[in-house]
């Protein structure tokens, strides 16, 4: 169901139609398929996952809360706690986060249901450096990293930010082009691939100089290989 390539930020899929003749990486895959990609500006994707995030508990799930209560932890740990001190933390913020409590209204709260774009960005950035693997969800992890774009040699590259006028030529590609009105219709207006919105703006402003230097070193790969601009506040 393509769908999916309008619903979802980030997804690398497989559909059969007129393509090159090369053989492909799986048997079951024919050697005249298609293989297409939609990405996004790598902060776009990282903003968007978590503003949806926090707007309710109700989109979250056990995936989400995965890395929400990792990232508190490692954000409001205290050194000189015991062992037990830690375990009884980590206790009541899991049973915090199991009731889908909404954030408290005092930010010095230690057991805030939620964390804050800071938070989760140092938890991302430390996290490469200790291969904590609760680091690297597929929201966030560079679209190079996420397509595994070495490897699965993919015909079609859309940038969400230009899916208005490239999703018609893969529509074609794929000689489905009766259904170019509907996922037209859900396409992506925007224009400008290198321009963040003013939600990505707001959110990098929370960041240090020097967090927003890493975040930017973390996402190089993509900004070479896609043509993606770095993003600075």
């Amino acid at each position: 169901d393509l769908d999916i390539v309008i619903k979802e930020a980030v997804v690398s899929t497989q559909s059969t139609g007129a393509g090159s003749k090369r053989k492909r990486m799986w048997k079951v895959e024919p050697n005249d398929s298609i293989r297409f990609t939609v990405i996004r500006h790598p902060l776009s994707r990282l903003v968007s996952h978590y503003r949806k995030t926090m707007v309710s508990a109700s989109d979250r799930d056990e995936f989400r809360d995965q890395w929400i209560k990792a990232t508190i932890i490692h954000a409001r740990k205290k050194k000189s706690w015991s062992s037990n001190q830690r375990k009884k933390f980590e206790q009541e913020l899991e049973n915090m986060l199991r009731l889908d409590v909404e954030t408290p209204k005092n930010p010095s709260n230690p057991y805030l249901a939620l964390p804050t774009f800071p938070e989760l960005v140092r938890f991302i950035l430390d996290s490469q450096k200790t291969h904590d693997s609760r680091g690297s969800n597929d929201h966030w992890v560079p679209n190079a990293k996420r397509t595994d774009i070495c490897q699965n040699d993919l015909d079609i590259v859309i940038k969400l930010e230009n899916e208005w006028t490239e999703l018609p030529y893969l529509l074609e590609k794929l000689n489905i082009t009766q259904y170019t009105d509907k996922l037209m219709s859900k396409a992506n207006p925007s224009g400008d691939e290198n321009v963040a919105s003013t939600e990505v703006e707001e959110h990098l402003k929370l960041l240090t100089k020097n967090e927003q230097t890493q975040l930017n070193k973390m996402y190089q790969i993509d900004y070479d290989i896609f043509g993606y601009e770095p993003v600075n506040v």
